[in-house]
């Protein structure tokens, strides 16, 4: 109702934003299952509405390189330390199960594929991921609101959000990746651009492939068998021939 409002009012702000969480929102409750594609595919139908229809066009001023001078590098090299430090005393203090994302996005490669794949997966997820909070949602909300810290925090309430089953995750997982959206926006604005902090979030993105890869895959390799569903096919029949069960008591088998 609020989507169709703004786009009845021809409102600049809300409606290429609310067009983007409808497809995201459908894309997501119709069982896509991951939600980088969601976020992608969103990003994309933003785009051809902002290109395709008249009085949108040139809305998305977002959408630039933006500066990368001494400030800012500065402040994506300290917020990158942090992220890093903070992830790695996740990992190595909590031992959180991510059983679930060695499976969903670690093949049974060579380690030198999976470097790679891990290298391309941390770019792009960095670009989707940064279009879509720091680009498509800060951008309506700072047209909104106001370029204030109200701005800042709902869209890093909403990028913390996503990772209450993501890496890091739960409520702890939560609140570190709200503390990151923070500091990618403040980031983003300062630059007045992308590039910024969607290379942050990439070197960011690069530390939590390599402790995928090298740490959580060999540990995972390495978990006891114990406590598995045997398959039916290893299991111990529950009747025995007679010849079996006397074996089984020492005795000996019964001659034909």
């Amino acid at each position: 109702m609020l989507a169709v409002l703004a786009w009845y009012k021809r409102c600049r702000a809300a409606a290429p934003f609310s067009t983007f969480c409808v497809i995201c929102l459908g894309l997501a409750l119709s069982g896509v299952p991951y939600f980088q594609v969601v976020l992608a595919i969103g990003l994309l139908c933003y785009a051809g509405v902002v290109r395709g229809v008249p009085w949108l066009r040139g809305t998305a001023t977002w959408a630039r390189w933006g500066s990368f001078d001494a400030t800012v590098g500065s402040l994506s090299a300290a917020a990158w330390l942090l992220a890093a430090a903070a992830l790695l005393s996740w990992y190595l203090l909590l031992h959180p199960n991510i059983a679930d994302i060695v499976k969903a996005f670690v093949p049974a490669l060579p380690l030198g594929l999976l470097i790679a794949g891990g290298l391309i997966f941390s770019m792009v997820n960095a670009a989707v991921e940064e279009g879509a909070y720091r680009g498509v949602i800060l951008h309506a909300l700072d047209r909104s609101l106001g370029p204030g810290f109200a701005a800042l925090l709902l869209q890093a309430l909403a990028f913390g959000a996503i990772h209450i089953r993501g890496f890091p995750r739960g409520w702890l997982g939560v609140g570190l990746a709200c503390i990151y959206g923070l500091l990618m926006g403040v980031i983003r604005r300062r630059a007045g651009g992308m590039f910024a902090p969607w290379i942050t979030h990439v070197f960011t993105d690069v530390v939590i492939a390599g402790i995928v890869v090298l740490l959580a895959r060999p540990n995972q390799a390495l978990q006891p068998t114990a406590g598995r569903r045997t398959p039916q096919f290893f299991m111990t029949p529950t009747s025995h021939p007679p010849a079996t069960r006397a074996l089984a008591s020492g005795g000996s088998a019964p001659s034909r």
